[in-house]
């Protein structure tokens, strides 16, 4: 017997468009990789079908491949191909399912409409051949829901060298946007009044209306000095630098990569809230934090930070 939905998956394998004369064409859909971070797995990439019942041209792939497969002449394999078409007709207009084996399946809806539903797990792209999906464990910083262990600062992050490291930084965004101001606007003798340009001798003052939160007291711990870690004491962080508030993880996330990208070493903070904030960088003492700031804010994007007790 002549299994012409074997054939018409044999030629799916090898081409993007496969017409079945008289009802329709199977038409590729192709797709990259894909991340799922609610699995927080990677599918490789894939090629999938969509049914185009207005693709009625007789291209003579189907009928051609018939042929030479079922060794049966062209008039005898374009009968073949004709009678299954009406075959797949009669049995959908019937009520029926008409199933072709790892491919999908035929039905009529209650418009009477003929519709076709791909097998989802089908994967016909022959690059991807026995690949399957790869599962993955997603590593960031994020404080527990429930509980807040302390925070582990290393021995070389003191408050004096992360406020360094973000001189660093505006030193970079500050220079790369004076660098694209001298390629954009005409020189001229005067035009930069240097003796304005204060920008690492910012003033502020403690302002009462820094949001902060008041979090309960986190104990600091004494780290065990026997172990030969470079962590010199275990220091409870409260003060944070927030950059970004989110109610989607993923975005939180998004967020704290491209900090980190760019030196920080960023978090994120899960309150009791509904909010995921990002900490682009944190202190123990708020007076430091409160320097930090002014500093960050410096920075692109940045001018809406504030400190947060956490």
């Amino acid at each position: 017997m002549i299994d012409v939905g074997y054939y018409i998956k044999e030629l799916i394998l090898l081409h993007d468009c496969v017409v079945i004369p008289g009802l329709g064409g199977f038409v590729a859909n192709y797709r990259s990789a894909e991340v799922n971070y609610m699995q927080k797995s990677i599918s490789p990439p894939s090629k999938s079908i969509l049914f185009n019942k207005n693709l009625h041209h007789n291209d003579g792939l189907l009928i051609g491949h018939i042929s030479r497969r079922a060794g049966v002449g062209y008039k005898d394999a374009e009968a073949i191909a004709r009678k299954y078409a009406d075959k797949i007709l009669e049995s959908t207009r019937s009520g029926n399912k008409f199933i072709i084996d790892e491919l999908g399946f035929f039905y009529h809806d209650k418009q009477n409409n003929l519709q076709f539903q791909s097998e989802l797990s089908a994967n016909f792209l022959l690059e991807s051949y026995s690949l399957s999906d790869v599962y993955f464990r997603e590593i960031y910083h994020a404080a527990d829901l429930e509980s807040r262990p302390s925070r582990y600062i290393a021995a070389d992050m003191s408050g004096s060298n992360r406020r360094k490291r973000i001189r660093q930084l505006v030193y970079t965004g500050v220079a790369a946007s004076l660098l694209a101001a001298m390629v954009l606007v005409p020189i001229k003798t005067g035009f930069f009044d240097y003796t304005e340009l204060r920008l690492f001798k910012a003033k502020y003052e403690l302002r009462n209306n820094i949001p902060t939160e008041a979090e309960e007291e986190i104990q600091p711990s004494i780290a065990n000095e026997s172990s030969g870690s470079r962590l010199a004491r275990i220091i409870p962080a409260e003060y944070h630098i927030i950059t970004g508030s989110f109610k989607e993880f993923g975005n939180a996330r998004e967020l704290m990569v491209k900090l980190n990208d760019q030196g920080f070493h960023s978090r994120i903070l899960c309150g009791e809230g509904e909010y995921f904030r990002v900490s682009a960088i944190s202190f123990t003492d708020r007076l430091e934090a409160i320097e930090a700031l002014a500093e960050v804010k410096l920075l692109p994007g940045m001018s809406s930070a504030w400190v947060l007790k956490y």
